[in-house]
C-alpha cells in the first residue's frame, strides 16, 4: 500500500462500526508496539548485554473525535468494554484497503473546547494480544 491520506479510515468496536462511541472520528493513531528488555550483563561481560522478551505489548490506539458534550464519557468506557474486538480500517484515498484487528478496551477519555474551533476529544484504547503480521 502506498502512502496516502487517511480520509475514509474508521474504527469498529465489537459489532458496531465507527459509531460505537456516537462521535465523529477525525483521527486514529496507534502509539506503537514495544517489547520489554532484560539486562543480561554478567561479571565477564565487556559491554552491557540484553535479552529481548519473547512477547510484545501491542500498544494503545488513540481515537480522536469531535466532542459532543451530551454524550457521557462513562458511556464510551462502557461501550468499549474489556476484551472487545477493535478493528481499524486503514484507508488509502477513501477506500478501506487494510484492517488491523485486536482485542482491546477503553482506558480513558479526554475532551476540550477551544475558542473558534471544534470541541474535540480523545478515546484511548489499550490493545491486548497479537496484532496482524
Amino acid at each position: 500500500m502506498a502512502a496516502d491520506i487517511g480520509q475514509g479510515t474508521y474504527v469498529s468496536f465489537g459489532t458496531a462500526v465507527h459509531t460505537a462511541t456516537g462521535y465523529k472520528i477525525t483521527g486514529v493513531n496507534h502509539g506503537g508496539i514495544s517489547r520489554a528488555v532484560a539486562e543480561a550483563t554478567h561479571m565477564t561481560s565487556s559491554a552491557k548485554e540484553f535479552v529481548a522478551s519473547a512477547i510484545y505489548d501491542p500498544g494503545e490506539l488513540s481515537v480522536e473525535v469531535l466532542f459532543d458534550p451530551s454524550i457521557k464519557p462513562t458511556g464510551d468506557l462502557a461501550n468499549v468494554a474489556t476484551n472487545q474486538v477493535v478493528t481499524v480500517y486503514w484507508a488509502n484515498g477513501g477506500t478501506a484497503v487494510a484492517q488491523w484487528t485486536a482485542f482491546g478496551f477503553a482506558t480513558g477519555f479526554e475532551a476540550g473546547a477551544q475558542m473558534e474551533d471544534m470541541m474535540s476529544g480523545t478515546l484511548t484504547i489499550k490493545l491486548s494480544g497479537t496484532l496482524p503480521s
